[in-house]
């Protein structure tokens, strides 16, 4: 227990203690919200996804994998995992990734994806044009390959910003 002097009196404060608790709980809470991932599940399947600007890759890894930089040019990525029974880890899966990119005034195109095979992992990727602050929405269509389930419909908005 924390005491405090003041003057010629001593002051117990047990609440001290209650609000290192409450600082250290409200930090986690922010944390949890700064690192939340973006995945959507489908009974045994994960369905990750990801979009930031083509300029964030860094020149190896965009040379790599054919993706100009650039500040304007978003870059979509998308995984599927599939949870195997015995295991703590999911493996990555094969599928097919359709999807349309939408702004807010309904104009939209649709993107393909390339797939990509990194060791034991999938990705399959698309970038996009995008303009400066403006909000974007997309809607795909992912069906593993050995799904029981026909297809997973994944929808979620994005604002982009360019960055150089």
């Amino acid at each position: 227990m924390f005491t405090l002097k003041n003057s010629s009196s001593t002051t117990r404060l047990p609440y001290l203690r209650l609000s290192y608790l409450i600082g250290a709980f409200l930090l986690c809470l922010i944390s949890v919200s700064a690192s939340a991932e973006q995945k959507l599940i489908f009974g045994e399947y994960e369905v990750h996804y990801m979009g930031l600007s083509s300029s964030f890759l860094t020149p190896e890894v965009a040379k790599i994998y054919d993706i100009p930089r650039s500040g304007s040019l978003g870059f979509l990525n998308i995984s599927v995992l599939q949870k195997a029974k015995g295991s703590q880890v999911p493996a990555a899966v094969d599928a097919n990734v359709k999807g349309i990119i939408r702004n807010l005034i309904g104009q939209s195109r649709e993107l393909e994806f390339r797939r990509i095979r990194e060791g034991q992992a999938i990705y399959y990727i698309s970038t996009f044009r995008f303009d400066d602050g403006d909000m974007y929405n997309f809607d795909l269509d992912i069906v593993p390959t050995e799904a029981k389930q026909k297809n997973f419909d994944v929808k979620f908005s994005q604002r982009f910003y360019e960055e150089e």
